[in-house]
């Protein structure tokens, strides 16, 4: 990607700018938050700026506007609502809401926070709620047209830097502070834990996150949610390095314990003094910018090529300490081809995509046409809801369409079921279902299958499962059971009675699990389950697909284990996820590939009982 040094400049004498917004529903429009005397002291100013056509074509920063206030200005965000209105965060603690429309005065003004106000945030899902937080430890939550503030979260005992709604669950607030810390706090449950053991937790008490992510040995300074991909979230501060962590990550913790966790994905060094600012790309799920106190800015990509380093740029015209940068969610400049072709990540970086799909969105899957003449009704697509979980599920992974189960989908007939259409009635269980897509194709495919389709007893999970089969008219032979592994099968085959077979076990023929083997804290309690539910004939059979992101050598700890609970691997066979080669199954391989040769390969297991 060429990132050119933009030819635009605009010069604010006495002012040092520590926040810059473009305008969510304007191309052209800037706002900046400035500070004189570099925010030491002194009166502050929001500026308005337009991009437009300079002499000769030449693009030119416009000062359309101007803004006087008591003190500091240190951050700005656009509303999400209102085209002509933002909101500041001041050093003198208040939070000030301004109409472009008007002149000289903010429409509205708060006065909470009894120290800096250094970030505040408009959430662009829940568009009439914004936060602040502060250097007294707090983060406050905001209506426009509430005289107070609606919800506050003591959330450090120190500065709080930057609080940050997530871009894909409306009640996800993400938190980072000199403590070291990111933490992630669910705005619909508040409460309330201790902190630390010596301290008074009634005289100062902290709000309760449901993860905690010790980021680094010093103050984390800015933190960014990734727009493509819901648990990503990358940081930066003083200790100079950009990481990227995967908040899904949680250490199994005991219930009384608040949840600590996340993984660092990548550490990203290069900058040379703290980074003060990062922002993940609004165009491309691997691509971030980071500014930093070394003058510099730099677009960073999280899936280099082989030929290309995770550096993309450096720009590097400041004379004075970044402290901001900002994405146009309108301007990406689409006249070079290579990046009109990073718009997709599979198509730039030959990256197979592992998941499909964001928390909450919609998912059409086309059905193969050599099914079409089996299907009742006729449509010939599967429409799904991707799920959503509780926050401290997240570590289920159950927000995403996998690639595992595609390819089940794909792939169906591989399961054999038309050999089996002998049985009056075929069960079919599939465990760790989230959306459910095999589930319904076969219900749609197999009219005289009956479908037990189970994941977590998460309500929300559960739900969109519920709607998933709703909605593609198979309710009348495919059931949704909450289950957890490991606990009493009783409701899994409370229903599998056949009439007229009274001395029926009530067990499955056939079960199913795509992408489910990630954990191995998880395999004892899903074999047991396996071992429990799976009807004891020679043909019964249960079919693992895993992709290799899961990791050779947890694969291979499971089917070192797997034949405790009396299975025996029938085959294992490693295949293309957009090709017709496979290969044996072998875990020698782990070492020699890299991510993008794992992406090419899904794992497909055929178990079986040990007679």
């Amino acid at each position: 990607m060429n990132v050119p040094r933009p030819p635009a400049m605009l010069q604010t004498p006495g002012f040092a700018h520590y926040s810059v917004a473009w305008s969510p529903f304007h191309t052209s429009r800037i706002a900046l938050a400035s500070a004189a005397n570099f925010g030491l002291v002194g009166n502050g100013r929001l500026h308005l700026v337009s991009l437009a056509p300079g002499p000769g074509g030449v693009p030119a920063l416009n000062l359309d506007k101007q803004y006087d206030t008591q003190d500091g200005l240190y951050d700005v965000a656009w509303s999400e609502v209102h085209e002509n209105q933002l909101v500041t965060g001041s050093g003198d603690g208040s939070i000030k809401l301004w109409d472009i429309m008007l002149n000289d005065y903010p429409i509205r003004a708060w006065q909470e926070h009894s120290r800096e106000v250094f970030s505040v945030d408009w959430s662009n899902i829940k568009k009439d709620t914004f936060a602040s937080s502060s250097w007294d430890g707090n983060v406050k939550l905001w209506q426009p047209d509430r005289p107070r503030s609606v919800m506050t979260l003591h959330a450090h005992l120190s500065c709080v830097y930057q609080a940050l709604f997530s871009p894909h669950q409306p009640d996800i607030l993400a938190t980072c502070s000199t403590d070291g810390t990111v933490k992630l706090f669910d705005l619909r449950s508040p409460s309330y834990a201790t902190s630390d053991p010596s301290s008074n937790a009634f005289t100062n008490p902290l709000s309760a996150p449901v993860l905690t992510i010790p980021a680094s040995g010093t103050e984390v300074l800015t933190i960014d949610w990734n727009k493509y991909r819901p648990y990503l979230l990358a940081s930066g501060g003083v200790d100079k390095a950009l990481k990227v962590w995967d908040c899904r990550m949680v250490q199994t913790m005991q219930p009384s314990q608040q949840a600590v966790g996340g993984v660092c994905e990548l550490q990203l060094a290069g900058h040379e003094y703290a980074i003060r600012k990062v922002q993940w790309s609004p165009h491309r799920p691997d691509v971030i910018a980071s500014a930093s106190y070394d003058m510099t800015c730099r677009i960073w990509s999280t899936s280099p090529t082989v030929s290309q380093s995770h550096l993309l740029h450096i720009h590097d015209p400041h004379t004075e300490f970044v402290v901001g940068c900002s994405w146009s969610l309108y301007d990406e400049d689409e006249t070079d081809p290579e990046d009109i072709l990073s718009t997709s990540l599979e198509t730039l970086y030959q990256y197979a995509p592992i998941t499909h799909s964001t928390p909450g969105s919609l998912y059409t899957y086309v059905i193969k046409p050599s099914w079409h003449d089996l299907l009742k009704p006729s449509s010939n697509f599967i429409t799904l809801k991707t799920p959503d979980t509780r926050a401290e599920n997240w570590s289920l992974h159950a927000s995403s369409i996998w690639v595992s189960s595609l390819f089940i989908a794909d792939h169906l007939e591989d399961l054999q079921l038309g050999q089996r259409r002998y049985q009056k009635d075929l069960r079919v269980l599939e465990l760790g279902a989230g959306a459910g897509l095999p589930s319904i194709l076969i219900s749609r495919v197999y009219q005289d299958a009956l479908v037990t389709v189970s994941d977590y007893p998460d309500d929300s999970l559960i739900q969109t499962l519920l709607e998933n089969v709703e909605r593609n008219d198979v309710s009348d032979r495919c059931r949704v059971v909450p289950y957890a592994w490991g606990t009493d099968i009783s409701r899994l085959i409370s229903n599998n009675r056949t009439p007229g077979y009274e001395d029926d076990t009530h067990l499955f023929d056939v079960i199913i699990a795509a992408d489910t083997l990630w954990n191995p804290e998880s395999h004892g309690s899903f074999i047991e389950t396996l071992r429990t539910c799976l009807r004891k004939t020679p043909d019964s059979r249960i079919h693992l697909v895993a992709g290799l992101h899961t990791g050779r050598y947890t694969l291979q700890a499971f089917f070192n284990t797997v034949e405790q609970g009396g299975f025996v691997i029938e085959s294992a066979i490693e295949k293309e996820v957009s090709g017709d080669l496979q290969r044996s199954w072998s875990v020698t391989r782990a070492e020699s590939e890299d991510e993008k040769e794992r992406r090419r390969w899904v794992i497909w297991a055929v178990l079986k009982w040990k007679l």
